[in-house]
Order: C-alpha cells, then structure tokens, then sequence
C-alpha cells in the first residue's frame, strides 16, 4: 500500500493490498445480484477485485455497472476506477450518504478500505456532515475521533437486514477509548463478526496495524471470532479455511475492550467468572489513582545533584521521580534515593514555594533567571501560571504505578514520600487499607492476565494504563496481610518474576480463591497469550 502523494492528510488514502481485496469481496459478496457500495474508493482496488468476484459468478458488463457503486471525494482518483466498469461518483461520502443513501438506499454488500485521518486533519465542512450523521444516530464522536469510525458506522446503517459488510479498520478498534462506542454498537448491530489480525504489518510504507472486519446480519449462529494470522503470505496460503477453524465466542454488548477475543472460551468463562467474583476486591474500593505532577519542563524543575549544587538548591528542592526505570523494585525506599542521586539522576524537584519573586532567595532568583534565559518561562504550562516557577502540587503518593509497562504492570510502595512526574501515576490508599497489602498482592497471575484486558497496546508494544483504566484493576486480597513485601521486593530487583507469582498465586489464588492448579495455569495461559502478543508487535517494530 502507497500513500497518495500529496492527498494524504485529506484523504488518509492508501492503496490496499490485492489480496486483501481480493478476500474480503470473495467473501462478502455472494450473488451476482448482490447491492455492492464501496464508500471511499480510491483508484479503484476494491472496485477491481469486486469487478472480478461478479464475474466468477456469471455477472454481465450491465450487471455490474448496475448493482455497483464507488465513492471518491478526490477527481484524479475517481477517474482512475472508473476503468473497472463500475458506476463511480466523485463526491464525498457523507454528503453523498446524507442526500441519497439514509433511509432511502440499503446495500447487500458494502466493503472497503475507509481513510484512516485524525480529526484535526479532516476537511472541516465534511467532518461537521460527518458528525452531525454520527449524533443523529446515537453517537457522540469527539477531537479523538478518527474518520474511519464514521465511515464505518454510516455504511453499517446503509445495509439491508440481511447486508454484509467488509472492511479494512485499524486495530485500534480493539482498545481505543474513542472506538469504545463503535464496539459497543457493532456488537448490537451485527449478529456475527469475524476480525482478522496480523502479528505482522501487511501494509507497505506505514506503521500501522489494521484488521480485517467481516460483519454479517440475519445469521443462524451468533458470535465473535478472531482469526490472528502471522501476516500476508499466511492469508494466502490459509485462505477461508481460516476462518472455519476459528472459535466463536459468545458477544459481549457494552464497550470493553476486545483484546479479550483473542482467548479460548475456555479462558475467557474464567475470566468472566473472576471479573464478577465479589471476593476480589476492585481498584476503587482500595486505593485513588491520579497523573503525577506536570512541570511544564521537566529540564528546569526535576535536576540531579550537580545541579543542585552548582545553584545552591539544597533547600529548595523535594524528592521525585521522574521515570519508571528508576524504580527496581516494589518498594522506594531512603536507599534507593541515595542510590539514584549518586548516579546523578534527576531525582530533585525545584519548588521554591508560591512567593513573589522578591520574597525568594537570591539562590531561587538565580535559578530563575538561568531559566527564562532559556525560555522555559515561555512553554505553554509554565506561561499561563500567575507565577511560571511555582507548580502547584496535590496530595502526596502513597504509592506509585507503572503508567507504560513493558513484560506486566507493577505498584511501587512510595517509603521515600518522593513526588512523581506524570510519566508514572501516583496512588493513595483509602482509609483503612493496609498499603503494603495491596503493593505485594498486585503482583499476581489473575490481575496481570485482567491488565492485558483493560490496558491498551500500540506497535511498540509497551502496555499503557491511563488512571481510568488502572481503575478498572482488580486485586485478590483474601489472605493478602500473609505476603512477606520485602521477599516480593528481593524477588522483583532479581527480575524472577516466576518466583514472584508461584509464591503469591498460592497464597491468593489457591488458599484465598480456592482455584484449582489447571485455572492457575489457565490464567497463567491469558497473561502469556495476551503479554506475547503485544510483545511481538514491539520486536517488529524496531
């Protein structure tokens, strides 16, 4: 797939791959009178390989001409696919949707490769129709919104009761908050949907993960699959035969995230009777979980020794921590600081206090001034503060958390009361709650195979928690005062986080819970599947 030279921020075109086009009409289109509408078609690789799926079905010239339609906004495009026979209209496809498709037409057939563009990238005259489309049918599309979710929504209303669509989607449909309406309604509207993934990317020139969604309404048999392939050569070689050896789970209607679609129904029965296990306690009846501080510019407020030193800060600097790899193990201990602040790492925030510069010391003045000979006054955060040098600050961490995690997400006990930057979050415990409970209980196999279901995963393959989704965390605690944190905090600094979960799992899982060996082990089976994947997505993208 190339970029459209020149019309990519408009038009998000890419050329889509034959043989994807090639396998999703195959297997949307099944009669040679089907309705086919392809919203956004390019230079026309949809339309060929749909001019080619009618043909092998016996279809005429005059049929195809007749029960086929491609839509393109961009004219020099349009031309191009009008070479497959088809009908083609050079418009844009919410205008064309809103005058001659709502409540009017429905298609048999709809399939595509809808354009992949970021709200602030989009015409703004047809994103106003688009949305305004969007609102009309229940949704609320936002700044976060990319055009592909309308594409996609719009062409599901413009199907018949028993329509099919095919489409290519980026995979950020499976975890994205702002796609969260989109599966929601998918999961409604559809009475079987297939997703087809690539460990791989399949599409040349951009890094970006896509899957291949097949919607089918007026089935027999209900239900979600997900077929992982390794990549293009495994489409064609496996073909539809993929897609008979596939597992059906049954569909979850609300808005979770779909990474869980990726497990055996075996895994996810227990997962779903976990989730709703009342013994394990939820985030939000243990702890508070928030962004950590943000500077502005962390080169001017979060320094190391030198310079503190070197300005006369020692008394006009806190503790912090600015980045996770500065905590090895579970507990930030006086010694782990010192051990920081030898290496020189910035572990010293500049908080001179919310005085008037004339109130400050000439040490703080001349830090200052080194500063807005930089500029630093003059960053966004910084500028509009009534005093630039002074952030304000909450309450206190009683423990912080991984915000990007890399093999599982991890809770640091805070002993150091150190401030933290918002490259990690910080935690307070409720009234009541024991701390050193919650840190030690965190590390186990049930809430890191939950983790990979509510965290969300890009091609890096680093797993990011946002604080409403650490808030959808649970933890087993029954038991949990019988951990011993400083072996968990030995075990953690050697990196033998088997050591960790065999010794936890029996005492939260085991003895707690009352799970079997062979539901450990399946646990164990979902956090390695779902930890695994993503981690190949990392490999390959370096």
């Amino acid at each position: 797939m190339k970029p459209i030279e020149g019309y990519n921020k408009l038009r998000g075109g890419y050329y889509t791959p034959d043989k994807i086009s090639e396998f999703i009409t195959e297997w949307a289109i099944r009669t040679p009178s089907d309705f086919v509408l392809e919203p956004s078609c390019g230079d026309g690789s949809f339309l060929g390989a749909i001019t080619k799926r009618f043909s092998e079905l016996g279809a005429t010239h005059e049929d195809v001409k007749k029960n086929v339609i491609g839509i393109e906004l961009d004219d020099v495009e349009a031309a191009k696919s009008e070479q497959y026979g088809t009908t083609v209209i050079c418009n844009d496809f919410f205008t064309y949707y809103q005058e001659n498709i709502e409540d009017k037409t429905q298609f048999d057939v709809i399939v595509g490769n809808p354009p992949f563009i970021r709200y602030q990238h989009f015409t703004e005259k047809y994103r106003e129709i688009a949305f305004a489309l969007m609102n009309k049918h229940g949704f609320k599309p936002n700044r976060l919104t990319n055009i592909w979710l309308p594409f996609l929504v719009l062409s599901c209303k413009a199907l018949k009761p028993n329509g099919r669509i095919g489409m290519v989607i980026p995979a950020e449909l499976f975890q994205v908050d702002y796609a969260a309406e989109a599966r929601q309604f998918l999961s409604n509207f559809f009475d079987k949907l297939t997703l087809v993934t690539f460990k791989r990317l399949v599409f040349d020139d951009i890094q970006q993960e896509v899957v291949l969604l097949l919607g089918e309404k007026g089935c027999d048999k209900h239900g979600i699959r997900v077929v992982e392939l390794d990549d293009m050569a495994d489409l064609i070689a496996q073909g539809y035969t993929c897609l008979e050896n596939a597992e059906f789970k049954e569909l979850d209607h609300g808005r979770d995230k779909w990474v869980k679609y990726y497990l055996s129904n075996e895994e996810l029965g227990l997962l779903k009777r976990l989730n709703s296990d009342r013994r394990i306690s939820d985030a939000t009846d243990l702890f508070e979980v928030n962004v950590g501080l943000v500077s502005g510019e962390n080169d001017f407020f979060v320094i190391n020794q030198a310079t503190v030193e070197d300005f006369k800060l020692q008394n006009s600097v806190i503790p912090i921590i600015s980045r996770s790899e500065q905590l090895k193990g579970v507990r930030l201990t006086a010694q782990d600081y010192n051990d920081l602040t030898a290496l020189g790492k910035r572990v010293f925030f500049f908080a001179p206090g919310n005085m008037n510069v004339d109130e400050l010391t000439d040490e703080q003045r001349t830090y200052i001034q080194w500063g807005e000979e930089k500029n630093y006054n003059k960053n966004y955060k910084c500028r509009i503060r009534q005093k630039w040098y002074h952030v304000p600050q909450t309450w206190r961490a009683d423990a912080l958390l991984i915000r990007q995690a890399h093999l599982y997400p991890r809770m640091i006990l805070n002993e150091k009361h150190a401030l933290v930057t918002d490259t990690l979050h910080k935690v307070r415990f409720l009234e009541g709650v024991e701390g050193k409970s919650v840190v030690a209980a965190f590390l186990n196999t049930y809430t890191f195979a939950l983790s990979e279901t509510v965290g969300r995963s890009y091609g890096g393959g680093v797993l990011t928690f946002e604080p409403g989704e650490m808030r959808k965390i649970r933890i087993p605690m029954k038991f949990a005062d019988q951990l011993d944190l400083q072996e968990i905090d030995n075990w953690q600094r050697k990196g033998e986080i088997d050591k960790i979960l065999e010794y936890t799992d029996e005492i939260l899982l085991r003895n707690g819970l009352g799970l079997s060996e062979h539901e450990i082990k399946l646990l164990h089976s979902i956090w390695k599947k779902l930890c695994g994947r993503r981690m190949s997505r990392k490999n390959q993208s370096k």
